[in-house]
């Protein structure tokens, strides 16, 4: 009997836990990526594992911060002004979307795919013999205002109601569980249930692990469209050949509009860039991840060094690092700690976050081409939500009950 084939469009964590998931099932696995296989988000984000991220960004309040940061480079949440107007309706339709009902609705959706993406995580990592440097030891979010220290507790609240919660810790007790912080601060939130690992390690992990069973991994490789007949897809296009496949998945992020025409649907996502800097070789800054709220920063430590992250940047594809936004992390974090030094920077990065306009998911098939599904715009989440979707993928295309309701992540939400 023929060994069934699949083409996965795009390296990065998603694509990797498809793979991973299909491999399991017999699949013949291509992933084909326009650049290096675990590059992109994937690569430099800070590695956590944040089962308690339910809520989108869809708030009233955000909106209002956008449209402040438009006159600040390094405010935490920065609109590049320009004619833009993909951009204008994209906004506009996120606004319309931060109502109770919706933004309850975006939060069941997320909180399936990182429930499910936290309890298969482990086993993955034991089976599969990971060293990605994985570890569960919490996060703590840290408040230098006393009012967003106690106003805390309403999001604690909602965010409860999905099993996950946070202890309220005062001075004392932070300082005592983080002494590395600023005994200026006034408390913060502790979340037990975090966890965190070198995102660039578990790649490079996966890579090998799905080398070994079999995968294909086509580098440098850009996919330009389908060859298609009778309403499937046959073939990918790519850069420099064509390549046959029975099922395909487009797994390709920020990126997964420029399919849209050929794909036959809308698919809203905006690429939000992110920034982070890498400290390697230095002392442990934190002693667990710590979100230092004010200024959306965080800091994840690993035995070999640290790395800060934050901000969200909508200018396009614009890929140059910005050193205003990349000070205002280093900038940032030294408000909140008691070492005047953070050591030297390895690596600046930045990436660009699939961001939908709901902070839900797709996953779901095409509608022009029924053999082609669309697995992208994971907001700031693609990583928490990695095997819960990749399970999810494999699911759909093998035709089996799925473990999570698909309902949440369908394409026809934005038609």
């Amino acid at each position: 009997m023929k060994q069934k084939t699949v083409i996965i469009i795009g390296g990065g964590v998603i694509g990797a836990f498809i793979a991973y998931y299909l491999l399991q099932e017999g699949w013949q696995v291509t992933i084909v990526d326009k650049g290096r296989f675990g590059s992109g988000s994937s690569e430099g984000n800070c590695g956590l594992i944040v089962p308690n991220h339910v809520f989108p960004l869809n708030s009233y309040g955000n909106l209002l911060k956008a449209f402040k940061g438009m006159l600040t480079h390094d405010a935490p949440l920065h609109v590049k002004p320009r004619l833009d107007p993909g951009l204008f309706q994209w906004f506009i339709r996120f606004a319309l979307k931060c109502g109770q009902k919706d933004v309850l609705f975006s939060a069941q959706g997320r909180h399936a795919l990182l429930q499910s993406s936290w309890d298969l995580y482990p086993h993955i990592v034991e089976r599969e013999g990971l060293d990605c440097d994985w570890e569960v030891g919490g996060s703590l979010h840290a408040h230098f205002s006393e009012a967003e220290w106690h106003a805390y507790a309403g999001e604690d609240a909602a965010i409860r109601k999905f099993g996950v919660a946070a202890e309220k810790l005062d001075r004392d007790q932070m300082l005592r569980l983080e002494p590395s912080l600023d005994s200026g601060l006034c408390g913060g939130w502790l979340y037990r249930e975090t966890a965190h690992l070198r995102p660039e390690k578990l790649l490079d992990g996966l890579q090998k692990v799905l080398a070994q069973k079999g995968a294909t991994i086509l580098e440098n490789t850009e996919v330009t469209g389908f060859d298609a007949s009778g309403g499937n897809a046959e073939r990918v296009r790519t850069s420099g050949t064509v390549i046959a496949a029975d099922q395909f998945v487009v797994a390709t992020g920020a990126w997964a509009p420029r399919l849209e025409r050929e794909l036959g649907c809308r698919i809203p996502i905006q690429p939000g860039k992110g920034y982070s800097l890498t400290y390697a070789g230095a002392e442990r800054v934190t002693g667990i991840p710590c979100f230092f709220s004010e200024k959306s920063v965080v800091a994840t430590p690993w035995a070999d060094g640290y790395r800060l992250g934050g901000t969200m940047e909508f200018a396009g594809f614009d890929d140059s690092l910005d050193g205003r936004r990349l000070a205002a992390l280093s900038r940032g974090a030294l408000q909140y700690l008691k070492n005047p030094s953070l050591g030297a920077v390895e690596k600046e990065w930045c990436g660009f976050r699939p961001m939908t306009l709901d902070g839900l998911p797709v996953i779901d098939r095409s509608p022009r081409l029924h053999n082609v599904i669309v697995s992208a715009g994971h907001n700031m989440l693609g990583l928490s939500m990695g095997p819960g979707s990749g399970r999810l993928v494999a699911e759909m295309i093998n035709r089996k009950k799925p473990h999570i309701d698909p309902r949440p992540y369908s394409l026809q939400r934005f038609s």
